[in-house]
């Protein structure tokens, strides 16, 4: 079932009854953890005066039991901690994968890792001591509440130490912060520099490149441990201050309360001289825990905003309507798309005023020459990018607005590089979906794989290995033209279908197109393979993005030689 949160603030609600569950218990625990000063001045006023060892053993069972109780409730506390985080990944982890997922789509150097490794840092600060120290924060205004009661002055001292902690950590926050997000901006561009070299590390290595890459590397990871050493002395500089005015202050108030007690000022003497100092201490820890976890609250808070930024961008919308399947009639009206540049307003267009129709069964074979805009026109028709003017319809739906669980099965599309994921050789093919045997096997002799399938070690259930590491390159062709043609789709798109393939599966392939055509099937082929030409009913030449010629594959050759004659005439 699709989840309903959209962002982090629309999940934290979710989480209320477990975190006040938590803090509930810590009511109990907080009043426990005053035991041990308890349990000591009982014993000096009624066992050591009464020898009574009677009154010893009960009093040590009684403090016995309420550590055992107390440890009981912070486990339990500590276990809510940890099923609320994984009810806060319940809720946002399908938004997150399907949010990534389209900006990954739609900007290919999307930082994708650094969003789930934020949605970990998140989650993990959620069931962390830093978050539960954040809980038990107003557990320092009852023990104020406590030490005023006892005496204003004590409470004045105690508040005093307080005001001088907030301040601390207020300033803390505002050195350590544009530290860190300079920290975590290195951290980025460091790992995106180096997933980009990664991806192409054989000719790296042939052409030993690595020493200036490296160079490069270590120049952005350094920028990246100096602004993180620096943030890290900071706060480790305020910690340390912190804890030494806790010291100060519980030594201050023990003084304090020593003077009003021989000024016969405090009621029940040096019994409450002690229990004034142990509350003043337990007002101070909460404050003086935040700071020690300051690193983890600013780590925790970077995330949220990126991960916030992320999903408050509105979702593709999904028409609630269930539309019949497509005939396999395309209609390409004013077409033009524009590559986003960040940081700029205007953007010129790629693609423009591309427009054309297809009935089902016909195919349209797109030449061009390189980067004239052939595989963004590919990836416009089957609605992976949206058109800056103009539409892609099938069957006079836009394609781009429909609905990919109900349109998927009926499009197949071949991208220029042959995708591969890591599962068996059979779970490619189908899609990953549940494999219909029937068309399994259509496909397989469609295309004439059955020799190279029966050659692997478990058949079509053979591990491919991640990206296809032990698939040569003509295999990964067939293994994405297997997935394309499977399930006999109604549309298919195939951007440089014969690469890599030898002259059998070529001819395989030529086949399939014919056999698949005659079933009613649209193919879009985009391809200088001759062999096209002799079934394909329409011809599309891009040049720069823009329509340089369209037609009968006959017509348009022939216009292009009736060009050269008169270029050599001149």
């Amino acid at each position: 079932m699709l989840s309903q949160v959209e962002t982090i603030k629309q999940a934290l609600p979710a989480l209320w009854p477990v975190w006040r569950k938590v803090w509930l218990f810590g009511v109990v625990t907080h009043l426990l953890v005053l035991v041990p000063s308890w349990y000591m001045l009982e014993v000096y006023d009624r066992v050591i005066n009464s020898r009574n060892l009677s009154t010893l053993f009960m009093l040590t069972l009684l403090a016995v039991f309420a550590y055992l109780v107390m440890e009981a409730l912070e486990w339990q506390r500590r276990t809510l901690l940890q099923r609320g985080a994984q009810r806060f990944e319940q809720l946002l982890q399908q938004r997150v994968f399907e949010r990534t997922f389209a900006s990954k789509l739609s900007m290919h150097e999307f930082p994708a890792q650094q969003v789930f490794s934020d949605f970990s840092v998140l989650k993990n600060t959620l069931h962390s001591s830093a978050f539960l120290g954040l809980i038990d924060a107003p557990f320092c205004l009852i023990f104020l509440f406590a030490v005023f009661w006892i005496h204003p002055a004590l409470g004045m001292l105690t508040l005093l130490g307080l005001a001088v902690q907030l301040v601390l950590t207020m300033h803390n926050q505002a050195g350590v912060t544009p530290l860190m997000q300079a920290a975590n901006q290195h951290a980025m561009e460091s790992q995106r520099y180096f997933s980009s070299v990664s991806r192409h590390h054989e000719v790296v290595s042939a052409m030993q490149m690595l020493a200036p890459i490296e160079q490069r590397w270590l120049h952005s990871q350094h920028g990246f441990l100096w602004q993180q050493a620096q943030a890290s002395e900071l706060a480790g500089k305020h910690a340390a201050l912190s804890r030494l005015l806790q010291t100060l202050q519980t030594s201050l108030i023990l003084g304090l309360a020593c003077y009003l007690v021989i000024g016969g000022e405090l009621a029940q003497g040096g019994a409450m001289m002690i229990v004034a100092s142990i509350l003043a201490a337990r007002a101070l820890s909460p404050l003086v825990q935040l700071v020690g976890h300051w690193k983890t609250f600013e780590q925790a808070w970077v995330a949220y905003g990126r991960i916030e930024s992320l999903l408050a961008v509105p979702a593709r919308p999904r028409s609630g309507l269930v539309l019949p399947p497509p005939t396999g009639e395309i209609s390409v009206e004013q077409l033009a798309y524009a590559i986003p540049q960040p940081g700029k307003a205007t953007q010129e267009a790629f693609i423009r005023q591309v427009q054309f129709k297809l009935s089902a069964g016909q195919v349209l074979v797109v030449a061009g020459a390189s980067a004239s805009g052939k595989s963004t026109l590919a990836k416009l028709l089957v609605g992976l990018l949206a058109p800056t003017s103009g539409r892609v319809r099938y069957d006079g739906v836009d394609v781009y607005g429909w609905d990919k669980t109900q349109l998927g099965p009926y499009v197949g599309y071949l991208a220029q590089e042959v995708d591969v994921f890591d599962g068996s050789l059979r779970e490619n093919i189908c899609r990953f979906a549940t494999p219909d045997p029937d068309a399994l096997d259509e496909v397989i002799a469609l295309l004439g794989m059955h020799d190279w399938v029966d050659q692997l070690p478990q058949g079509l259930h053979t591990l491919l290995g991640r990206e296809g590491l032990y698939l040569s390159g003509g295999e990964k062709q067939l293994l994405g033209l297997a997935r394309a043609l499977y399930g006999k789709p109604r549309i298919v798109v195939l951007d440089e279908p014969n690469a890599n393939l030898d002259s059998a599966a070529e001819r395989a392939l030529l086949q399939a197109i014919m056999r698949m055509k005659q079933q009613g099937t649209t193919f879009v082929v985009i391809s200088h393979l001759q062999h096209v030409l002799n079934v394909a009913d329409w011809m599309l030449v891009l040049a720069q993005g823009q329509m340089l010629r369209y037609g009968k594959p006959k017509e348009v050759l022939a216009s292009f030689q009736a060009d050269a004659g008169k270029a050599v005439h001149q």
